[in-house]
């Protein structure tokens, strides 16, 4: 486990977040079962404002799953930013193809998001960058599998378009209340 990036308790980008084998076996069962996963549009769920003039994600919830708890678990306990006041965190596979992305928003209605990416290969070419903003920085972090990033709303972030017409962008994403 890195730490990569930090802006103070707001943001922390960790690469190598989990061992080796829990993070193939997540990244297998999620691609290898792609077909058979109830993927959904995102569109009926998220306001408007998170779609506006671009493609929705196609995701779907997630419980029950033990390498997904065993993910929960260890984002609650990272050693580089202990999250506080938890009482739920829910995990979502977010699944991006071509064209789409999530606008500017700030996560207010949440204490913290984290994403965690399963793209092992990801060209910088095929967008879908995390963008970010705030009073203390701004940037972006790049599509790098078996990496988690978590912030502290609320901050401002977007997720770019998705370039690539063939390698859809993966992640877990965990909403933290």
């Amino acid at each position: 486990m890195k730490l990569v990036y930090s802006i103070p308790d707001k943001l922390y980008y960790i690469q190598n977040f989990l061992n080796y084998s829990i993070y193939k076996g997540i990244h297998n069962s999620i691609f290898k079962e792609r077909k058979n996963i109830n993927l959904h549009t995102s569109k009926s769920v998220w306001s408007e404002k998170l779609i506006n003039n671009i493609i929705p994600p196609k995701r779907v919830g997630v419980s029950n799953y033990p390498p997904f708890e065993k993910l929960k678990t260890l984002t609650h306990h990272n050693q580089f930013y202990q999250l506080k006041d938890i009482k739920d965190i829910t995990a979502n596979i977010h699944y991006m193809e071509k064209g789409a992305g999530i606008n500017w928003h700030d996560d207010s209605s949440w204490l913290y998001g984290a994403t965690y990416y399963i793209n092992n290969r990801w060209n910088t070419q095929f967008g879908g960058e995390f963008m970010f903003t705030s009073e203390n920085g701004h940037g972006y972090i790049p599509v790098v599998g078996n990496s988690l990033v978590i912030i502290k709303s609320p901050l401002q972030h977007k997720v770019n378009p998705v370039l690539s017409p063939i390698v859809p962008r993966v992640s877990v994403q965990m909403f933290i209340k």
